[in-house]
């Protein structure tokens, strides 16, 4: 131990551990990184967290691999090479204390990043399982492999650039890999093998998904090959040093699916949970108390309308997709949506009718008063302004001129209007806000 407290104190291993941490937990305080707020965040969730710290590794592995290039070229830089080659200790046995001191450096600041994010998962009461241990493995082996590959490099070519030019590199290929990957596009760009090869993972997309098994063993046993490899070049020099590399891509390759889509599989927190006519997943069942009784309150006001929904079901889809045309007789809600996660009670069942005419579909301004209008027509009064937080208190122009055309109508002709409008905003065909008008028939 004392050995490692003095080459700890002769290396760049310190400084490693204090740039890793300070990029680190700078991305994710600092610059509100991840920017996803939904139940994938990175502090709500076990699996999200990790692959969230593992996506952070396209930043962090570059600075691994560029610190432990500049320490491999101590040796060659300080011209000690000969009279080292000199002395009865074998050349693994002096490497071997310098890589362990820069593998340890790094994997304990990543270790103490990831226990960063899984104590605020455990803060917010996040749905426990074990799916995140693989992952977190593979996230270990990354950050190892990046520090025996630098220091093997720095060892090969001591010179002034080995240590930059290796961070760049590898900085582009980690990114570019990432992206492939990260757009589930590598089907497309890349085959999807090779952009799992990269050191970082790609950006969860939903908390409902957990990567594959085989993809995490595939990642473990290729990173820690590659990790073998860096300190056999390190320590030995010998053309045999590629092979744990060779042996880990042979056993990774077969285990990665054919395509992206196929990297993540269901994770059956999708599964409804229900109270009545209101359901809610599992991932959320902690809600249900909560929504049950805005839900069954809303279904009540809009059960004068022809198209009334008959069950509140809480949606899996991210609020910037849409697929198909929705079904009327549902009226879903998203529990991570900005406007509702934390709402309880009638602000709750307010959001919920405005929920029920769908998202907006091109003309944010008259379809969110289209939208809101709908929602005070259903509670019987224009104000309060649904989102009165955000919009004021008073209601806009629109909503006024809105809300005076379709009370000026017999009240059938306001039923058709509203019920019309409505299905309009579901299904994204048709103006809503000109068929409350009465401009559109």
């Amino acid at each position: 131990m004392s050995v490692l407290r003095t080459e700890a104190r002769r290396s760049i291993a310190p400084w490693l551990l204090v740039v890793f941490l300070a990029v680190g937990l700078g991305f994710f305080f600092l610059f509100s990184g991840p920017w996803i707020r939904d139940a994938s965040a990175w502090d709500l969730q076990w699996v999200p967290s990790v692959l969230w710290t593992r996506y952070e590794l396209s930043l962090l592995w570059p600075i691994v691999v560029c610190a432990a290039a500049l320490q491999g070229m101590r040796d060659g830089r300080s011209g000690m090479d000969e009279l080292l080659a000199t002395t009865p200790l074998p050349v693994a046995r002096r490497t071997a204390k310098v890589a362990l001191v820069i593998g340890l450096a790094a994997v304990v600041a990543y270790l103490v990043i990831v226990a960063v994010g899984l104590g605020q998962v455990i803060a917010n009461d996040g749905m426990f399982t074990f799916t995140w241990v693989l992952p977190l493995l593979a996230g270990i082996a990354s950050v190892l492999a990046g520090a025996s590959v630098g220091l093997a490099l720095g060892r090969l070519m001591p010179h002034p650039l080995t240590a930059p030019a290796a961070g760049v590199v590898a900085l582009v290929l980690s990114v570019f890999l990432q992206v492939a990957g990260d757009r589930g596009s590598a089907a497309e760009v890349l085959p999807n093998w090779l952009a799992l090869l990269s050191p970082a993972a790609a950006s969860p997309r939903s908390a409902f998904q957990d990567p594959v098994a085989a993809v995490s063993i595939g990642q473990l046993c290729w990173l820690l090959g590659l990790a073998a490899t860096g300190f056999l070049v390190l320590a030995v020099r010998r053309w045999y040093a590629v092979l744990p590399a060779l042996v880990g891509l042979a056993v990774a390759l077969p285990l990665f699916p054919a395509t992206a889509a196929d990297n993540f599989t269901d994770n059956g927190k999708a599964a409804l949970v229900c109270d009545g006519p209101v359901c809610v997943t599992t991932l959320h069942s902690d809600w249900l108390s909560t929504v049950a009784g805005p839900g069954r309150d809303a279904l009540a006001r809009l059960a004068k309308l022809p198209s009334a929904p008959k069950r509140v079901v809480e949606t899996t889809e991210r609020e910037f997709t849409r697929h198909g045309d929705p079904d009327p007789a549902v009226l879903t809600v998203r529990r991570d949506d900005y406007y509702v996660r934390s709402l309880s009670g009638r602000a709750l069942e307010y959001q919920l009718l405005d929920t029920a005419s769908g998202p907006t579909c091109g003309g944010w301004e008259t379809e969110s008063a289209a939208r809101w209008v709908i929602a005070a027509w259903l509670i019987g009064d224009l104000t309060p302004v649904p989102h009165a937080e955000v919009f004021g208190a008073t209601p806009t122009p629109l909503m006024r001129d809105a809300w005076t055309k379709l009370r000026a109508a017999p009240m059938a002709e306001q039923v058709r209007r509203v019920d019309a409008a409505r299905l309009a905003g579901l299904s994204c065909h048709g103006d809503p806000y000109a068929l409350l008008t009465g401009a559109s028939s």
